[in-house]
């Protein structure tokens, strides 16, 4: 409507960061708060329109966020990215947020050749799926084994611990390998299976698991 007023859309902001040599995120507020103080800064008084057309091109056609084109800016002997070469790092992309990570302790128990694996509930992570047991990092592994399992252990051997990605989580996984000395009657009950390692790396088992095994036939 030819008022007087600043614009400050994607390619207005990636012009005006650039050529005062802004950082950080556009769309943070402090940022955002600095961008449109500049830009009405830089109204001019008169032909409001050509200005504010010419701006939205000069980012849309010029000042692209990639390929752009420096030699072709009309106003480049006053960019603070142009003098200083930063033109590809300006303005600053968005930053990526930081990932949670969980910890858990898989148990890798054997007997005669023979690892167990548990059968995870159908909802949940890997649900359906052939798994170690699972707890918490700190928790006594041998207490889990006779205390929920029925089984009476030796021989705790700590493998380096690593880490598998899901998409919303990171999880550091810590195997502890032990040797199984006796079972509870209990012990041996539906959702559990013993199998060897050959024939657990071909069962529905999830893929940290499956490289904790292969990993484990390797040492063997």
């Amino acid at each position: 409507f030819g008022e007087r007023r600043a614009i400050l859309d994607g390619n207005v902001k990636r012009v005006l960061a650039r050529h005062f040599g802004i950082e950080g995120f556009p769309v943070d507020k402090a940022v955002e708060t600095d961008l449109w103080r500049r830009a009405e800064m830089l109204l001019p008084t008169r032909r409001i329109e050509t200005y504010t057309q010419a701006l939205m091109d000069l980012g849309a056609a010029v000042c692209t966020r990639r390929n752009f084109r420096c030699g072709d800016c009309p106003v480049r002997t006053g960019c603070v990215a142009f003098r200083t070469g930063r033109v590809d790092e300006l303005p600053a992309p968005k930053p990526r947020k930081a990932v949670p990570q969980k910890e858990a302790a898989f148990l890798v128990l054997l007997r005669q050749g023979e690892v167990l694996l548990e059968k995870r509930p159908p909802a949940g992570i890997w649900g359906g799926l052939w798994c170690l047991p699972e707890t918490p990092v700190g928790e006594d592994a041998a207490g889990y084994c006779a205390q929920r399992l029925g089984m009476e252990t030796a021989n705790i051997r700590l493998l380096a611990p690593f880490d598998h990605a899901f998409t919303h989580f990171k999880l550091r996984i810590h195997p502890k390998v032990m040797r199984v000395r006796r079972i509870a009657p209990r012990a041996e009950q539906s959702g559990r299976l013993w199998l060897s390692l050959e024939d657990a790396l071909q069962a529905a088992v999830p893929a940290p698991v499956k490289k904790l095994l292969r990993a484990l036939g390797e040492m063997v």
